[in-house]
């Protein structure tokens, strides 16, 4: 099987660009170390609303390589509001954000840097821990706090198909 060679994780938002694209960092990167694999550049971007003609319009990307492939959801999501920081403009109202995590690779023939290691295994091991316990408590168990608690931003549902083969709690029951 082929590894993939890009990533992407990315929605609708209305404010807290900070929250939201941490989030999305770390989701992405669970998604990774899901197929052990690991990501030397990711891509932030963010732009406002383009069918409100009464807002300014605005949009940017900025691209992060980083030094060694890694994992590491909290190097990931520093690198990831580096970026964000570098784009951001005040005044504008933002509506969507997202991160792409590019040149990919198999987590297992990570090479060092000429000043950086590749993760180090306490560092792989609190990802693996982090992990389980999402995976056996429910999402966002334990998370950064740069990702947040409230989360005003996060996709409106009110207009989602129902999940019937997908979610438990929205299987269809018949009288």
């Amino acid at each position: 099987m082929q590894a993939r060679s890009g990533l992407f994780v990315g929605n609708v938002l209305a404010e807290n660009l900070v929250e939201a694209v941490s989030t999305y960092t770390a989701r992405a990167a669970e998604k990774m170390r899901r197929q052990q694999l690991v990501t030397a550049q990711l891509v932030v971007f963010i732009h406002t609303n383009r069918f409100r003609p009464q807002d300014a319009p605005y949009n940017a990307t900025q691209a992060v390589s980083l030094a060694v492939a890694t994992a590491d959801t909290g190097k990931l999501i520093t690198a990831a509001l580096r970026a964000l920081d570098a784009i951001w403009r005040p005044g504008y109202r933002y509506k969507k954000a997202g991160v792409m995590f590019l040149d990919l690779h198999p987590a297992r023939g990570v090479q060092a840097g000429l000043f950086e290691a590749p993760d180090t295994p306490a560092a792989q091991a609190r990802m693996r821990a982090i992990d389980s316990l999402n995976r056996r408590f429910g999402r966002d168990t334990v998370t950064y706090g740069a990702t947040g608690t409230r989360r005003a931003w996060k996709l409106r549902r009110e207009f989602a198909s129902p999940r019937y083969t997908t979610a438990w709690d929205e299987l269809l029951v018949c009288e």
